[in-house]
């Protein structure tokens, strides 16, 4: 009988200790990363690489060409920002003739001459769909009548921002 009251009390006094036990939490921090994707790959147009620049005696003032497709991709739930700013004038080296730059909805009509106003244009763009979104590149010059002979190259840079 005495292992008997023994048990019960070791039990009832165990019990006891388990009930007024402090209890102890702690917190466990998680977290994670997403890089930026977001990018622009701009593919030249054949119109790109044979400019009608005149200048043999004609002049071709406000010449419109469509001069590169660009395509977009971003993570970006805000959208981003594209630009495209020409890096200099047309030149041969010894002369040369400048260029004002648009960016235009993919496949739209063509911009008017006079729509454009610097040699730098930039855009907000929100339309994604899945990740992607293109847009058109033109450029606008006027051709004089009279310019030096030779092959006459320029570029145009084309970034693109998270908003």
């Amino acid at each position: 009988m005495v292992l008997r009251r023994f048990a019960i009390s070791t039990t009832v006094f165990i019990g006891a200790a388990i009930l007024s036990a402090p209890a102890f939490a702690d917190t466990v921090n998680i977290g994670g990363e997403v890089q930026d994707t977001s990018a622009v790959t701009s593919t030249a147009t054949a119109n790109a690489g044979t400019l009608d620049l005149a200048g043999e005696g004609v002049a071709a003032p406000d010449t419109v060409v469509h001069v590169a497709d660009l395509a977009l991709t971003s993570n970006s739930s805000n959208g981003v920002t594209l630009s495209a700013s020409a890096d200099s004038s047309l030149t041969n080296g010894v002369d040369s003739l400048s260029y004002q730059v648009q960016i235009v909805a993919d496949n739209a009509t063509a911009p008017t001459a006079g729509s454009f106003t610097a040699n730098s244009d930039t855009k907000t763009v929100s339309d994604f769909t899945n990740g992607a979104a293109a847009r058109d590149l033109y450029i606008e010059y006027d051709a004089p009548a009279l310019l030096d002979a030779g092959a006459y190259s320029s570029s145009i840079t084309v970034t693109v921002t998270d908003i």
